[in-house]
């Protein structure tokens, strides 16, 4: 079983922590504040809806459980496919640039 609201925000020790239990209640939080300010006002906000009979996250947004976005992979970034230089001592590769391609020190790959 799942904690409730105001379980989740006691137990959560950073400002990191709090902010999507915020975005969850539809709080603004100020991360300038001390994490026992931002922890009162969300707490606050949890028992108002304690009051109107929600007391778990899944009841508050039922559609949450249905898609992870944490689990989500992340597009993979595509590869750089044009000419490249490589340095010939420490053997790093760069992009082909003019400038790059005058020293010495470079070779294309």
């Amino acid at each position: 079983m799942s904690k409730t609201l105001i379980e989740q925000i006691e137990d959560a020790v950073t400002k990191d922590d709090l902010e999507p239990l915020a975005a969850k209640l539809g709080v603004e939080i100020n991360k300038r504040q001390g994490v026992e300010t931002i922890r009162a006002e969300l707490i606050e906000a949890a028992e108002a809806l304690a009051e109107q009979g929600v007391t778990s996250s899944e009841e508050l947004d039922p559609d949450a459980g249905d898609y992870d976005l944490e689990n989500v992979p992340a597009p993979e970034k595509p590869k750089y496919q044009g000419r490249m230089l490589k340095h010939i001592k420490n053997g790093r590769t760069f992009p082909w640039t003019a400038a790059l391609a005058k020293s010495r020190n470079m070779k294309e790959v």
